[in-house]
């Protein structure tokens, strides 16, 4: 169903381009449209300072994978017919624009509906409440409420270090369009789909929001630690200088931990429900981390994985993709003699 697809992508950035990439990835047929004008999509030009300004931005490779690249000025006639003609055989239309933009180009979804009546026409946009604002990521994690929550007790609050917004959005969409397709099967109509970042923001607060609305209590800056559970997000470092995350979920598994970093059996009744463990999680870390102390990594991490115990080495970007499994998501393609590298998006596998 997929590799039957033609998909034309009017976007830029990293949401848009996001959801053109996962349909390349399925094997449809994808034509990024940018802009003549602005030679191109504006991530081409984010290259980090250690990069070739005149090769393409290892950003852009990150969501532009797959893709026939047509460059074209909305304002030119011809280009203009080029376009129209590219809607017409399309069977999804993926944008971005700025808030007035599709009607000033007249790309609206009304006019895509009329010249090619089974198109999906999938939208991202900003501000759901002031479409006029210019909305990047990290303005949507300010304002959602992410940036509050995000960081270690007594500091300011910090985005994270992705476009978490963008790609929860793409996400969003992808989500959106994949319904659409379904019931475009049942009845041959066009759909559009849309979405906002900032209504993914609060979609993605999850039971952080519902702390706070069933409870009354703002959320707070706890850096890695889990306000539900302990220890859960707690940092431990072993006799040998490697760090650790513990994530221990149930009561069960924090008494086989307990039993065998050789806590008391004191200690293991004193916190032997999750309840007591978040009350009292300050003394309880240190207790831990002194009998962590004492245990090299390798034999922290191998007798955890026997035990079924949740804790997880922290790793280096680098070191995450010496691991098998990060090293066969790497998507590879050849760029006007430049091999371009970016992680794969789709992390599913269907069979029967």
């Amino acid at each position: 169903m997929m590799k039957n697809l033609k998909i034309i992508e009017i976007s830029s950035v990293l949401a848009g381009p996001s959801v053109g990439m996962f349909f390349a990835e399925l094997g449809s047929e994808v034509i990024k449209i940018e802009n003549k004008l602005s030679n191109g999509d504006i991530t081409r030009k984010w290259h980090q300072t250690m990069e070739d300004s005149d090769k393409q931005s290892a950003y852009f490779s990150s969501a532009n994978w797959g893709k026939k690249h047509i460059f074209l000025d909305f304002n030119n006639s011809s280009d203009k017919k080029k376009l129209i003609k590219l809607v017409k055989a399309a069977d999804i239309l993926i944008t971005n624009f700025k808030h007035g933009d599709a009607e000033k180009f007249n790309l609206t979804f009304k006019f895509c509906k009329s010249i090619n009546q089974k198109i999906i026409y999938a939208k991202i946009e900003g501000f759901k409440t002031n479409p006029h604002r210019v909305a990047f990521d990290a303005i949507i994690q300010a304002e959602t409420g992410f940036m509050s929550i995000n960081g270690e007790s007594g500091e300011q609050g910090v985005k994270m270090p992705v476009a978490m917004m963008d790609i929860l959005a793409a996400h969003q969409l992808k989500e959106g369009i994949l319904i659409a397709l379904l019931k475009r099967k049942e009845n041959s109509k066009a759909y559009c789909v849309s979405t906002t970042l900032e209504e993914t923001g609060y979609a993605s607060l999850a039971n952080q929001a519902s702390n706070y609305l069933m409870t009354n209590v703002v959320p707070r800056k706890m850096g890695s630690l889990h306000p539900n559970i302990a220890p859960y997000g707690e940092k431990v470092i072993t006799k040998d200088k490697e760090s650790f995350l513990l994530a221990i979920g149930t009561d069960k598994q924090f008494l086989k931990f307990s039993s065998y970093i050789g806590l008391s059996e004191k200690s293991m009744s004193e916190y032997k429900n999750n309840k007591k463990r978040v009350l009292n999680r300050k003394n309880l870390i240190k207790k831990i981390q002194k009998r962590v102390s004492q245990i090299s990594a390798i034999e922290f991490s191998s007798n955890c994985i026997k035990l079924n115990i949740p804790i997880g080495k922290i790793n280096t970007i680098e070191n995450a993709f010496k691991s098998t499994a990060a090293q066969n998501m790497i998507l590879k393609e050849n760029v006007n003699g430049q091999i371009t590298k970016r992680v794969a998006s789709i992390a599913f596998k269907i069979t029967n």
